[in-house]
């Protein structure tokens, strides 16, 4: 509330004055009086939000229009909101008080003719798509704002372009931001009004200024990612109703019929506030981030005895020769004269994921470099580095060791990728549960039991069931591998997820009798997948028929983002914002430079206008990611020795500490997850796949595409209460009779 001596002032400023009429936008804020103490002249009027109170102590229009649009934490009526970010997209309103278009304070001077022929070359949208421009590059690149007004900067702009006005560092942080961010929310509106089966990730984060970020971020089919919002929740209690609400308003704002997911890592207040959301909407999955689960299968497998005494040796070895200058520049001359490629010795990082295989693979490519520096040059090397590159087995078991990690730094990288589908998670997991069978058991007998234990005791705590419907609805694998009892708990995936879209008896009994013709290759499903030429949704699309239910399904379950991996990524870009002198961000302005990075960059080919045309799609996209995300790790090999000097001296007690914290974490992360792992999943991974399987082994390196699904009208009928069961035991019946007359 305002209080009366304000509102006094405010009547008394509210009487007409002569002069250029106030902009509409004033109506929604209550006019505060100029303080007239001060004896200046050039007095400007505050002004107070009539929705959330807020106050300026001078009112500029455009400020004005960018808080009723995009800030205002109190919205005002959708009606206005809309209006006032169509005004902030067209740029169509006359901010007279902006600091650029004052020309009062600036002193005459007689400017020369050469002047005037260079500023008319700049037309009036020549200096709009130039600022739009330099907006894009700040945003991007992560350029501190201040450097708008460095004499070199604005020195180097006039030099390319004599006419363009420069902007000052007050009016890109606010106007030019703020009318590119109602741009960009615009047409990432337009898109997502044409978009289906969207999935929605959140995460939180605790910024360098200490505020409590979350994260709300949308996923289409297609690999698109576009922020809807930041949120700082530093006020808040994180429970998991408020969570639910929070989540709930999100997709209500966009349409909850066009979700069909959401995924979050593992606490359990995210996890209770997916099911809830899913109890009010039964057609939004709640999906757990495979990411995570990946990274605890892979450090479970590290703090095995026999990995962890191999990797201590690895660290000791690398540890030495980049800290021996002779022996360091000794090796290095091998490597050279032994064409050894992939660089020298890697080191294990703790907190990076994939450099356990990096550090296991560098030992086994300097594997004859080291034997040589070891018979020639023994006397550069301690008695440590001696006894460990002497032992009997040591090169064989880092070898054994190498194999089991290769799969998990393949699914690591993978699960990094934009397209990266429920089928692609199942796949690596096979390929995981077929390295760790394979594994040579001649080393230490008992490494490869305990790698199967860890795998299956991950397992278990996996929601799979998601997964193998993917697996089963890829036309490229099918029931390839699966065990004959398999396909009943498949059966009843798709039927339960089938009642929860509002599905009924009919088209029921029709999606089980369509899962067994595909499975039979029956027609028409027994087009060949040929990989490289088709996708799952031109393939499926190609499989025409009546109510193509399974094709619903198929297109839905392929649509579904599996991993979180998006919201760290975007953590990682606010961090790069906020460096040590970028803390005073505030959260209106670091989620419209978010929300425009995350659409630039998903809409990348046709924000560029002239840059990397002569390039490939793939090299176009590989040098986009080395540039827009210059603080990914490798970016910085080359400071990678500085960098675990500082940070990881000392990695031994790092890793007891995290270790001895894994328990009590994974026992807080799956307490609530019943709800996101509706079959039970107590047995083994040799249960439900068959890893021997030839077929299988044919296909496992077949990489998969995902593109937008199709919707299908349909009008279903019979009882929605249907019983699953006996809509099985029926297919299955007829299923085998198919088999018989097949096989006879």
């Amino acid at each position: 509330m305002i209080d009366s001596e304000d509102e006094l002032l405010i009547s008394i400023s509210n009487r007409k004055r002569p002069g250029h009429p106030k902009n509409e936008v004033w109506q929604h804020f209550n006019t505060i009086p100029a303080d007239s103490t001060n004896g200046k002249k050039d007095l400007h009027s505050g002004a107070a939000c009539k929705f959330c109170k807020q106050k300026w102590s001078r009112g500029k229009t455009s400020e004005m229009i960018a808080h009723l649009a995009l800030q205002c934490p109190k919205p005002p009526p959708p009606e206005v909101r809309a209006l006032y970010l169509e005004i902030l997209n067209n740029g169509s309103f006359d901010d007279n008080d902006d600091d650029n278009s004052s020309k009062r304070s600036k002193p005459y001077k007689q400017s020369k003719i050469t002047n005037h022929v260079e500023r008319l070359t700049v037309t009036d949208d020549k200096q709009r798509r130039c600022s739009r421009a330099l907006t894009k590059f700040f945003v991007t690149c992560g350029v501190p704002l201040w450097i708008v007004e460095n004499p070199f900067f604005i020195d180097y702009l006039k030099e390319l372009c004599p006419g363009f006005q420069v902007p000052k560092r007050t009016i890109l942080s606010t106007t030019m931001i703020n009318v590119e961010t109602a741009t960009v929310i615009a047409e990432m509106k337009k898109k997502l009004s044409n978009e289906t089966n969207l999935t929605l990730g959140l995460d939180g984060w605790t910024s360098p200024a200490g505020q409590s970020l979350y994260i709300f971020l949308i996923m289409t089919s297609d690999g698109k990612e576009y922020i809807h919002s930041l949120k700082n929740f530093f006020k808040n209690s994180h429970t998991g109703e408020f969570l639910k609400n929070e989540i709930i308003k999100v997709i209500e704002e966009v349409g909850a019929e066009k979700f069909c997911s959401i995924v979050s890592d593992h606490a359990s207040n995210v996890v209770l506030a997916k099911n809830l959301v899913s109890t009010k909407y039964p057609h939004i999955f709640p999906i757990r981030c495979i990411a995570h689960h990946i990274n605890l299968l892979s450090s479970d497998i590290i703090k095995l005895n026999w990995a962890t005494n191999i990797i201590t040796c690895c660290k000791k070895i690398v540890t030495f020769f980049k800290q021996s200058h002779a022996g360091g520049a000794i090796l290095q001359q091998e490597i050279v004269e032994n064409m050894i490629k992939g660089g020298g010795l890697k080191k294990y990082v703790i907190t990076r994921w994939t450099t356990a295989y990096d550090c296991t693979d560098s030992i086994i490519r300097c594997k004859n470099a080291l034997k040589q520096i070891l018979e020639n040059e023994s006397q550069l090397l301690n008695l440590e580095i001696i006894s460990i590159l002497r032992k009997q087995n040591f090169f064989r078991n880092v070898k054994d060791l190498r194999t089991i990690l290769l799969p998990i730094k393949k699914a690591i990288i993978n699960l990094e990728h934009k397209s990266t589908t429920l089928a692609d998670c199942f796949i690596n997991l096979v390929i995981m549960a077929t390295a760790i069978k394979e594994l040579s058991q001649t080393s230490n007998q008992n490494f490869s039991k305990e790698c199967q234990n860890v795998f299956d005791k991950r397992w278990k705590e996996f929601n799979f069931d998601y997964y193998l419907l993917a697996y089963f609805l890829h036309p490229k694998y099918r029931d390839t591998g699966l065990q004959i009892n398999t396909f009943r708990i498949i059966c009843e995936k798709a039927l339960s997820i089938w009642k929860l879209l509002g599905g009924r008896e009919k088209s029921a009994n029709e999606l089980i009798a369509q899962i067994s013709n595909y499975s039979l290759k029956s027609k028409p499903y027994d087009f060949e997948f040929v990989t490289g030429i088709h996708t799952v949704k031109n393939w499926w699309l190609m499989c025409k028929q009546q109510n193509n239910h399974i094709q619903k399904l198929a297109l839905l379950m392929a649509s579904i983002v599996p991993s979180n991996a998006g919201c760290e990524r975007y953590f990682s870009i606010l961090g790069w914002y906020m460096n040590k002198r970028r803390t005073s961000l505030n959260c209106s302005l670091l989620q419209n430079m978010l929300q425009m990075h995350a659409y630039y960059v998903s809409n990348i080919s046709n924000e560029i206008k002239h840059a990397y045309k002569e390039l490939s799609d793939e090299g176009f996209e590989d040098t986009v990611t080395k540039t827009t995300f210059p603080f990914d790790d490798e970016i910085f090999d080359e400071n990678d020795d500085e960098l675990e000097n500082n940070q990881f001296e000392n990695d031994d007690e790092l890793e007891n500490n995290q270790f001895e914290n894994d328990n009590e974490l994974e026992n807080n992360q799956f307490e609530n997850n019943e709800g996101e792992n509706q079959i039970s999943n107590s047995q083994n991974f040799d249960s439900f796949f068959n890893v021997t399987d030839i077929e299988l082994r044919r296909v496992l390196e077949i990489e998969v595409t995902v593109e937008i699904p199709l919707s299908t009208e349909y009008t279903d009928s019979g009882e929605q209460d249907f019983n699953i069961e006996s809509i099985i035991n029926k297919s299955l019946e007829r299923r085998e009779s198919g088999i018989n007359n097949i096989t006879e």
